[in-house]
């Protein structure tokens, strides 16, 4: 893959063996996707009788599958018919997967 090193086109291609055995669909602009989903962290908060959790998720996707323009801070994402929020990108330079930190909304 073009513009990542030997160790990042690596772990591209890992990826796509994980995201076939254990991907998850969603769905980004009204196309289906194969992604890594999972908590972020545990985030708990105080609330009137107990604590609950934020609900924030991350999800890993390879860069070579995302639509073009990619989605931005405040897209929606669609996990399980729920909807989530693009909170947080994280993506390192020449990397061929982008983490997305989401979260209900």
């Amino acid at each position: 893959m073009p513009g990542m090193n030997s160790l990042q086109a690596a772990a591209a291609e890992a990826f796509v063996e994980i995201l076939r055995d254990a991907g998850v669909p969603v769905t980004i602009g009204g196309k289906d996707y194969q992604a890594m989903v999972s908590p972020s962290g545990l985030a708990v908060d105080l609330e009137e009788g107990g604590f609950t959790q934020d609900g924030a998720l991350t999800v890993r996707l390879l860069v070579a599958h995302l639509p073009i323009p990619q989605p931005t801070h405040n897209d929606t994402i669609l996990i399980g018919g729920d909807r989530y929020k693009i909170d947080e990108i994280n993506r390192k330079p020449g990397a061929g997967i982008v983490e997305y930190r989401v979260a209900r909304r």
